[in-house]
């Protein structure tokens, strides 16, 4: 009997804007871990032959060590670069519709030039995607958006974040539409077509535990096991349940530093499940992966939606190009 069908992906976002989210002056530095999370991030994931979908952030496509670690994702059995938005700022609905425009056709041009893939699936930092975003995707011929959180704690999440951080003035007023809020939970939670103007573009949302709607991405999985392994473990296996139960085809995701623990970076330290010792937090991702494999057919997020709509070209993800880089915008 065949396994109900999955997806996995990865925002891999870079330490410098986690560092800018909080509030920290010392991000426009530039520190770094993306060679150390990405090694681990493909040696457990090639162990399990698992594919993903990494939603990569253009600036991190500059630096040849950066570019490296990327292209490093090639040893795994399948994955598929997405768009992340050029510097990662987790309120595009501030933005007017030429910003917009550079900060995802700039990381287009990239991740075709490093990786010799085009990119069809993009996700908003902070799950920020206003309609000026989906406009330019589908002038831009995307498959889908993946911006969508339909949580019920959205809120209660924004929160916790901005009593975390030392956010101020502006910064502090523009990511108060992080995550999303209660128009959010309206959302489906599953994937569903949007028409925009006289195109269609597929949301794939990130997915939540089938009627509470709190999270099971793995940031929050993680952070659980930090209380309790016993707990988190019996949430998981839930979640996984419901999602079987109810016919939802989930979309899971992970972060970077799922994979670290408290001994490789404290400027992490206010981050969810930062505080475990790597080991530990290693341990309990495997473990939650594992199960993810051996319950579901786990796909890119790209092979899952060809699977609802056979329409999208199955080749056009991995056509080389040679397509011009325009100039970055500033930061």
């Amino acid at each position: 009997m065949s396994l109900p069908i999955a997806s996995l992906s990865l925002d891999l976002d870079n330490k410098w804007a986690y560092l800018r989210a909080a509030g920290r002056e010392d991000w426009e530095s530039r520190p770094g871990y993306l060679p150390m999370a990405v090694n681990r991030i493909t040696e457990m994931l090639g162990e399990l032959n698992l594919p993903l979908t990494v939603f990569t952030v253009g600036r991190d496509l500059v630096e040849e060590e950066d570019c490296q670690a990327i292209q490093s994702f090639d040893r795994l059995p399948r994955w598929e670069p997405a768009n992340h938005s050029l510097n990662h700022l987790p309120w595009m609905h501030t933005m007017d519709e030429a910003e917009i425009a550079d900060e995802i056709e700039i990381t287009d041009a990239r991740i075709r030039e490093v990786t010799g893939r085009r990119p069809l699936g993009f996700r908003g930092p902070g799950f920020s995607c206003p309609d000026e975003v989906l406009r330019v995707l589908a002038k831009n011929n995307y498959a889908y958006d993946a911006s969508i959180f339909p949580t019920s704690i959205a809120p209660i999440a924004r929160a916790v974040f901005l009593m975390k951080t030392d956010l101020k003035g502006q910064a502090k007023e523009n990511a108060k539409k992080l995550y999303g809020g209660f128009a959010s939970l309206r959302q489906p939670n599953h994937p569903f077509q949007r028409n925009i103007g006289d195109q269609q573009l597929w949301e794939m949302p990130v997915t939540v535990m089938p009627l509470t709607r709190t999270p099971i991405h793995f940031s929050y999985f993680t952070f659980l096991a930090s209380f309790s392994t016993l707990a988190a473990k019996a949430y998981f296996r839930s979640a996984l349940s419901l999602c079987k139960l109810t016919g939802t085809s989930p979309s899971l995701l992970l972060h970077p530093p799922d994979f670290l623990g408290q001994e490789d970076d404290s400027d992490m330290a206010y981050f969810p499940g930062m505080k475990m010792a790597r080991q530990d937090k290693l341990s309990i991702v495997r473990w939650g992966l594992k199960l993810y494999s051996e319950t579901f057919d786990v796909r890119c997020m790209i092979d899952a939606l060809r699977l609802i709509d056979p329409d999208v070209d199955p080749d056009l993800a991995n056509l080389p190009t040679n397509t011009p880089i325009k100039q970055p915008a500033t930061c």
